[in-house]
């Protein structure tokens, strides 16, 4: 595992690129210090008080405590109880498990995946298709999951809470 303090330039890139996203405006006030934390392919920052991972230089925000702000301003998939198993195991959104949409999508839109019963985010997922588009649809792929709880993000984050929770 390397753990890397960003150069101030860095972070000021770092930072441009997530201000530059439609939920990056969570990320308030001047930034001046960020850390990366890199492990088996797994790219993960500390920047101000958000943790994001990174993949195929896509941004999203991991599913942790420290995010809810971030997670909360995302489109919203509610699947059923049923599918819950299944995607905190790893598996795709399907059209048949999903219950209700909550904003607005589009194909290659970030999205969380929450579950009916407590609303709490299973997982981090990439749009495949619209939101009208997938309305539409009665069965098929709808989201691919990126990150879900008990990955191995997941468990990178609790292996390294010491570094994700002191001040930066």
């Amino acid at each position: 595992m390397r753990v890397n303090y960003l150069s101030k330039k860095e972070t000021s890139l770092l930072a441009n690129r997530i201000r530059s996203l439609y939920w990056g405006d969570v990320l308030r006030g001047k930034i001046r210090n960020a850390v990366e934390i890199r492990e088996n392919g797994i790219k993960l920052y500390r920047i101000g008080e958000l943790i994001i991972g990174e993949i195929n230089d896509k941004l999203y925000p991991v599913i942790h405590e420290r995010n809810q702000e971030v997670l909360n301003k995302l489109p919203a998939i509610i699947v059923d109880m049923g599918a819950v198993p299944h995607i905190v195991n790893g598996a795709d959104v399907m059209r048949p498990g999903i219950k209700e949409f909550r904003g607005e999508f589009d194909e290659g839109d970030l999205v969380v995946i929450r579950d009916e019963r407590n609303l709490k985010p299973l997982a981090v997922a990439i749009t495949l298709v619209g939101l009208e588009e997938c309305k539409a649809m009665e069965r098929g792929k709808v989201a691919k999951n990126i990150h879900h709880v008990n990955d191995k993000i997941w468990k990178l984050m609790r292996k390294i809470r010491h570094i994700l929770e002191r001040e930066l």
